[in-house]
């Protein structure tokens, strides 16, 4: 008979697509005050990727074995993958200008400013699970350019790399929900990415 002392398995659906992406401009991070500005949507995502960049701690031994650990502010490396980016959303996430002609110019002094992005990624389950990273700056943009050759045609895509670092108004970075999961059903899935997701943390609470 099976160990009643042992958890059964949360279920286990693979991710087999992304779509939906989401930026909104984050206008105000204060210990005080956290604003964020009207959602954007944003065609044509091919593959997003989340990379720790700084996760390993720092370990102090004594007594002869680990005494104490400190983990660093959490830094993620965050890629997207587009079909294309259209001029629009380059001048808003690196702080281009489009001039009076309808031509994009990119200036020594263009900063980027802090955005949150959302986006979802379907399941095998058909549910899907849902993503927003709270803070995140742009990279320069990488642009490659490539000859037809012949019959043959290369897509060339556009990729963003991003800096994604914790809130200064609270220190969260990530929210994650998988739909039909922890109390995270259709009509919280629904509403997921029409604002940037408010977290309920209130004791002893599991909902999202």
């Amino acid at each position: 008979m099976p160990d009643p002392t042992v958890a059964s398995s949360p279920n286990v659906n693979s991710t087999i697509g992304v779509k939906d992406l989401v930026i909104a401009p984050l206008t105000v991070d204060t210990e005080e005050t956290l604003t964020y500005g009207a959602l954007q949507k944003v065609a044509g995502a091919i593959e997003v990727t989340i990379t720790p960049e700084n996760a390993d701690p720092d370990v102090q031994y004594a007594d002869d074995q680990e005494f104490d650990v400190l983990y660093p502010d959490p830094e993620l490396t965050f890629s997207t993958n587009m079909a294309d980016i259209p001029l629009a959303i380059q001048e808003m996430i690196f702080g281009n200008t489009i001039d009076e002609n309808g031509v994009l110019i990119r200036s020594s002094t263009d900063t980027p400013g802090y955005f949150a992005v959302g986006f979802r990624s379907e399941k095998t389950n058909h549910k899907f699970r849902y993503v927003w990273l709270y803070k995140v700056r742009a990279k320069s943009l990488t642009e490659t350019y490539a000859t037809k050759e012949g019959s043959t045609i290369t897509r060339q895509t556009g990729q963003v790399e991003w800096t994604a670092i914790k809130r200064t108004h609270d220190g969260l970075y990530q929210a994650i929900a998988d739909e039909g999961e922890n109390g995270f059903e259709a009509a919280d899935a629904a509403a997921f990415l029409q604002t940037v997701y408010a977290p309920d943390l209130t004791a002893g609470g599991t909902n999202p």
